[in-house]
Parts: C-alpha cells; structure tokens; sequence
C-alpha cells in the first residue's frame, strides 16, 4: 500500500450493479461486468508502475469474484463490499456512478490517517509513475480534485454549468468550478467534513432533478467540493500537474502528445479498447498506447458529426424537458 515513505495511496473503484438501471450512455456493451473488464486493466497497469492494487468496491462482491477467477490473475484486485444507502429512479443517466458517494463515506471509515483514498473510474489506465511531491502538496491540503471547468463551460455553456452547480450547492457560488468524478484523491479527515456536504447537495439534487442539464455524481459532488471550497479548504488541481487527464478519441481540443505525459488516463470514449486489454493476460503500456493513436487519428474524421448530433439530442432533449414542465405534449 505504500508509494513512498511519506505518501500511502488506497486506489478504489465503484462497480454498482443493476442491471434495471439506465447505466452509463458511454458504454455500448450490455453486459454490466464490462467494467470488471475495465477495472483489471487499470489494476494491471497500476502493479506495473509498482503501485497499490486496486480496490473494487461493490454492491455484488460474490459474483464479482466468481468473474475475476475467469481471468486467472496472479495479483487480483481485492473485493470490499458496499451497503448502499441512497435511492434514486432507476431511470436516472449515470445511475450507478452515484453510489460513490456511499463508497466514499464508507472507505473513509477503514482508510489510515496518514493515507490517501485514490478514488477512480474503471475505464482509466496507469501509464506513467505518480509525482510523488504532489501526492504530498494533496495529503497536506486533505484533498486533490481533477477540475475540467474549461471543458464544461466551453461544451455546455458556462452559465449552464455555473446554474445547475448553483441550484445543487442551494446558494450563489462565488467562484463555480466544476470537478470530473474520475478521480479524487481524499484524505479521511477530508471524506468526514465531505460526505455530509455532499448528502445535503445529493437532497437538493434530488429535488431538482426536472430542472437540471446535468445528471451523475458529478453535480453533487462538485457542488459539495465548491462549498468546502469556500469555506477555506484549499483543493490540489490535480490535472494541472498532468497527474489525470481526460481523452476523448477524436477529440481536437488537446494535442494526444499532452495526454501521453499524464500518469493518469481517462478513456470514457475507449472502454472496449480497455476491456480487450484484460482478455490478453498480460498488460502492455506500449500497446495500448499504439492502439490508441491509431484510434485517435481515424475518430478526428468523424468527430465533428459526432459533436453536432449530440448538440441535436441535447437541444431535443432540453424542448421536451421544458415541454413537460409545463405540461404540453412532447
């Protein structure tokens, strides 16, 4: 469990399965345990940097561990189970995301005082060594968040974000930013003073779901993190330091050659490229960056269709949601 003699990292990560919840709109395959797929790529590529295996929490511990034996991996990442806590409509997009909250609360119960709760999305991968001096700057504020306020401001509009943050926090932010919930790094004097914020904006959430562009984890623990913000919690940028980054194949808005110098990648548009890595038996960071770039430069052909039919369900979905708030037919 230990990176450094100063710095200890606890990687988790969430596989919430209901397979009558709407699931996640990034991923294709129906099978639910193609994020068990995910996660044992990303805990291949973390015991190849010499780091910490991984941590599935999990509401299915049994069958999750009936499906690892398949795979036959000499360092499996340990099975916790989770006891959720919250309730949500089934219907809801990102539906299983937001029981991070419940593992959040819960993992910070058993996490060291002087350790760091790494908690991560499965369709992630390890490619380069962590910067250790910046594990330190996190483990002295309690807390490092990925803030991707310049993609969502810039995709969504940045009055849009700031208002859905705004209702979800149930006050005026003074400086909104947004956080991507694919990785926190937390300490458990952080998680304690965290968890009740963010069940407090989770209500509020709840309660605004009809009015809001935005659904998933992300809402309320952003609104949370702005809130302790401003109550003088200073927040590590973790992607700044290139420690995360978030990369959508095809997209432009980034030279690949700035991801490759992250420790962290995010893939949500690449997962079954992640699930096939796990199929191989053994993991090549090499590779999966090969196949990646191949990936990337065939998807900036189509990425601007892309962009614009999603631009057109998101316009079609907001005039039928306005609609039913005031009772027309859609």
């Amino acid at each position: 469990m230990t990176t450094d003699s100063q710095v200890h990292i606890v990687p988790n990560a969430l596989i919430y399965i209901d397979e009558q919840s709407a699931g996640s709109p990034n991923c294709r395959r129906r099978s639910p345990f193609c994020y068990l797929e995910q996660a044992i790529t990303l805990n291949r590529s973390l015991l190849a940097l010499g780091l910490p295996r991984l941590t599935i929490v999990t509401n299915v511990p049994d069958e999750i561990e009936r499906q690892l034996m398949k795979f036959g991996q000499d360092t499996p990442p340990w099975i916790v189970p989770v006891s959720p806590s919250i309730t949500l409509p089934r219907s809801t997009r990102f539906y299983s995301a937001h029981f991070k909250l419940d593992l959040l609360e819960q993992a910070g119960r058993r996490l060291p005082k002087d350790a760091l709760l790494m908690l991560l999305d499965t369709d992630m991968v390890a490619l380069r060594p962590l910067d250790m001096d910046l594990l330190r700057r996190c483990q002295a504020t309690g807390v490092g968040a990925f803030d991707i306020s310049d993609q969502e401001f810039s995709a969504y509009g940045d009055a849009r974000v700031m208002a859905d943050l705004e209702t979800v926090a149930g006050r005026r932010l003074a400086n909104p930013r947004w956080f991507g919930g694919e990785l926190l790094l937390a300490s458990a004097g952080f998680i304690e003073e965290l968890v009740p914020c963010a069940r407090e904006c989770f209500h509020r959430y709840i309660g605004s779901m009809a009015e809001l562009n935005h659904h998933g984890d992300e809402v309320f623990m952003s609104a949370a993190l702005n809130l302790l913000c401003e109550r003088g919690h200073q927040i590590v940028d973790v992607g700044a330091h290139r420690l995360v980054g978030r990369h959508w194949s095809g997209n432009t808005h980034r030279d690949l050659r700035w991801f490759r110098g992250c420790s962290l990648l995010h893939l949500p548009g690449c997962k079954e490229l992640l699930e096939r890595q796990a199929r191989r038996g053994t993991f090549s960071a090499a590779q999966l960056w090969y196949q990646l770039a191949v990936t990337h430069t065939l998807n900036r052909f189509i990425w601007p269709l892309r962009q614009g039919m999603r631009a057109r369900r998101r316009w079609h979905y907001a005039r039928d949601r306005k609609a039913r708030a005031e009772g027309q037919p859609t």
